[in-house]
C-alpha cells in the first residue's frame, strides 16, 4: 500500500439458522462493525446465511471479489450443523488437513475431561490447508487466500470478541497501516419531528469527507455525523464544524445531548449540579421510568425513592391522593397526575417529582379516555406542569412512549424550557 491513506473495506459473513429464524439477534455483527470502525476499517457488506454448506461456500466465494478482508462468524464446532470449515475448504480449493498442534492440545484436554477421542472431536482439528489456528481453547482460524486475509471466528459472543480483539484487529492494523480514520458523532434532538429536522437541515453543507444521517428514536431524533479523514484529529475538526452548523440550524434549545448522553444521564447531571433530589410516582408504566433513571451510574446522588402506585388505594395510601379527586376526575387525569407528583414530593421531601398515570391497554379504554391516554406531571421548586398524551401501539410501546415523554418533560423543566413543543 502507498503512503496515501485509503479506505480499507471488508465483508462480514455471519452463519447460523438461529439468526435467520429470528431466535437470536445478530449482536456479533453490530459489535464487529463498531470495533472495526473505531480503528479505521469499514464494512461494505454484511451477509447472513444459514447452516447449509453449499450456501456458505457460495457466499464465501462471492465475498472474495472487491474486498480487502473477510470476517466470518459462526458454524465452527463439533456438531453436524457446524459446516464452515468444510465450506471454506470448498470455496478456497484447500483440502481439510489435520492441524497437528491443535490436535495434540485437544487430545490432552479431552483426556482431562474424561472424554473419549472420536471422529466428531477429530473434526475440530481439521482446517483448510494453510490455515493458522486462532486460539487453542476456542474455535477459530485464519487463511490468507489470494492475498485477502480471511478470519473465521466462533459464533459464541465472548469467544468472538476475544479473538477479534487479540488476533483480528492487530493483524489488520499491521497489514493496512495507511488507512483513513473514521469518527461518528450523534446529536440528540428533542421537540422536533424527523421531517422537521430534515427540513431545517436541508441547506446544510457538512463539508467534504462528512456524511449526515437521520435516525428517529421514539420521541427523540438523532442526527449522525460521520467523518472520514487521514487521522483522528482531522476527523474531530470535521465533526466539530458540522456539529456547529447543525446546532445553528436546529436551535440549541432542541439539543439534549450527544452520543451516549441519554436523557436519563443529562437529567442526572442537572439534578446533581443543583443538589436536588428526585422522587418518582408511576402507575401505568409500572416502574419503567424508575428503572431507566436508576440505571444511570451514581443515580443515588439524586434519586431518593420511587412509588409504583397501580391501584387507587395505593395512590391514596402512599401518595395522599384524595378519594374525592379520584372519584371526580378518575385515576387517569391531569388532576390526579399533579396530586401524585405533589404527594411524592411531600412524602419524600425532595425538590423534584415526576408522575405518570394512564391506560396502557389493551383493555380499559373508554370513548373519552381511549387506550394510550396518559397524563404526566412534573413539579420543581419553581414550576409545575401536567400534560395529556395520546399514544398508540402495543401495551409495551405505550409504556415506553410514556416513560420517554416523562423524561422529556423533566429535561425541559430542568433546562428552563418547559414550553418546548414540536414546532
Amino acid at each position: 500500500m502507498s503512503d496515501k491513506h485509503s479506505h480499507v473495506i471488508g465483508t462480514l459473513l455471519t452463519i447460523g439458522d438461529e439468526i435467520l429464524l429470528g431466535d437470536i439477534l445478530n449482536e456479533n455483527a453490530r459489535h464487529i462493525a463498531i470495533e472495526l470502525r473505531a480503528r479505521g476499517f469499514r464494512l461494505d457488506k454484511m451477509i447472513t446465511v444459514g447452516d447449509i454448506e453449499d450456501d456458505i461456500a457460495q457466499y464465501l466465494g462471492q465475498c472474495l471479489n472487491g474486498t480487502h478482508f473477510i470476517i466470518v462468524t459462526g458454524g465452527l464446532g463439533p456438531t453436524d450443523d457446524d459446516r464452515t470449515c468444510s465450506a471454506a475448504s470448498r470455496a478456497f480449493g484447500r483440502p481439510l488437513v489435520c492441524n497437528n498442534d491443535y490436535a495434540t492440545w485437544l487430545k490432552d484436554r479431552i483426556a482431562d475431561w474424561g472424554v473419549e477421542w472420536s471422529r466428531e472431536v477429530e473434526r475440530m482439528a481439521e482446517l483448510p490447508e494453510g490455515a493458522v489456528k486462532l486460539g487453542l481453547n476456542m474455535a477459530g482460524f485464519f487463511v490468507l487466500h489470494n492475498d485477502i486475509p480471511c478470519y473465521f471466528l466462533p459464533g459464541v459472543p465472548n469467544e468472538m470478541k476475544h479473538l477479534l480483539e487479540k488476533n483480528v484487529i492487530p493483524d489488520l492494523e499491521s497489514r493496512f497501516p495507511n488507512r483513513c480514520a473514521y469518527l461518528k458523532h450523534i446529536v440528540r434532538i428533542q421537540g422536533l419531528l424527523e421531517s422537521q429536522v430534515n427540513k431545517r437541515l436541508r441547506s446544510l453543507d457538512p463539508g467534504e469527507g462528512v456524511d449526515i444521517g437521520y435516525y428517529p428514536q421514539g420521541r427523540e431524533n438523532w442526527v449522525s455525523i460521520f467523518a472520514a479523514a487521514p487521522n483522528e484529529q482531522e476527523c474531530r475538526t470535521l465533526v466539530k464544524s458540522a456539529e456547529e452548523k447543525i446546532i445553528a440550524l436546529i436551535g440549541a434549545h432542541h439539543i439534549s445531548g450527544h452520543n451516549d448522553d441519554c436523557l436519563e444521564k443529562v437529567i442526572g447531571r442537572h439534578l446533581r449540579a443543583r443538589g436536588w433530589g428526585l422522587a418518582i410516582a408511576e402507575s401505568c408504566t409500572g416502574g419503567l421510568l424508575s428503572r431507566k433513571i436508576s440505571a444511570v451510574p451514581g443515580a443515588s446522588d439524586f434519586l431518593d425513592r420511587a412509588f409504583v402506585t397501580y391501584s387507587n388505594r395505593a395512590k391514596t395510601e402512599l401518595l395522599g391522593v384524595s378519594e374525592r379527586l379520584l372519584l371526580t376526575y378518575g385515576a387517569v387525569s391531569e388532576e390526579v397526575a399533579l396530586a401524585m407528583a405533589e404527594g411524592a414530593r411531600n412524602n419524600a421531601s425532595v425538590d423534584v417529582t415526576v408522575s405518570i398515570t394512564g391506560i396502557a391497554g389493551p383493555t380499559g379504554g373508554t370513548s373519552e379516555k381511549p387506550v394510550g391516554t396518559v397524563f404526566i406531571a412534573c413539579v420543581t421548586p419553581t414550576q409545575q406542569k401536567a400534560e395529556k398524551y395520546c399514544f398508540g401501539g402495543t401495551r409495551e410501546q405505550i409504556q415506553e412512549s410514556a416513560t420517554q415523554a416523562a423524561l422529556v418533560m423533566l429535561w425541559k423543566l430542568l433546562t428552563g424550557d418547559g414550553h418546548l413543543v414540536c414546532d
